[in-house]
């Protein structure tokens, strides 16, 4: 048996990257749990959440929330696009900069590689320059790590 009309699926709305000022006395939806509401806490410039608890704070130009939590390193950031919660990502410099202690570690890696097949009576100065490289690196990583930290 055949189905004379084909099947039509509801349209989504699209995801619009346009920030819309967030007023403190409207009530939205939890950007974590989307099951709550968010409410302005009393006494506070807080918004908290009637389900999971968390709370967020209201940035100063209105635009944005960000979730105040303790044991979370980095902070999380909305804007309200009239729909729905949408987080803000930024282009980090951190993350370019790990990605270029990891290409350069992969060089270093494949031309100590390249040596040791080439000159085999070398290899302890070889493995040894290696050994350097690799602890230099891990260094500046665990720098670049703790001092991004807030």
């Amino acid at each position: 048996m055949a189905f004379s009309s084909p099947r039509k699926f509801p349209r989504q709305k699209p995801v619009l990257r346009v920030a819309q000022a967030i007023e403190p006395t409207k009530i939205y939806p939890c950007p974590c749990c989307h099951q709550g509401q968010l409410r302005l806490i009393t006494l506070t410039e807080a918004l908290g959440c009637s389900r999971c608890q968390h709370i967020f704070a209201i940035t100063p130009d209105q635009l944005h929330i960000e979730q105040l939590a303790v044991s979370y390193p980095y902070r999380k950031i909305w804007f309200w696009n009239g729909y729905q919660w949408v987080l803000k990502r930024e282009n980090t410099p951190q993350g370019s900069a790990l990605l270029g202690l990891t290409l350069s570690l992969g060089v270093v890696l494949v031309v100590g590689f390249i040596g040791a097949m080439l000159f085999p009576n070398q290899t302890q100065l070889l493995s040894w320059f290696i050994i350097l490289c690799l602890l230099l690196t891990l260094l500046m990583v665990t720098a670049i790590l703790l001092l991004q930290r807030p």
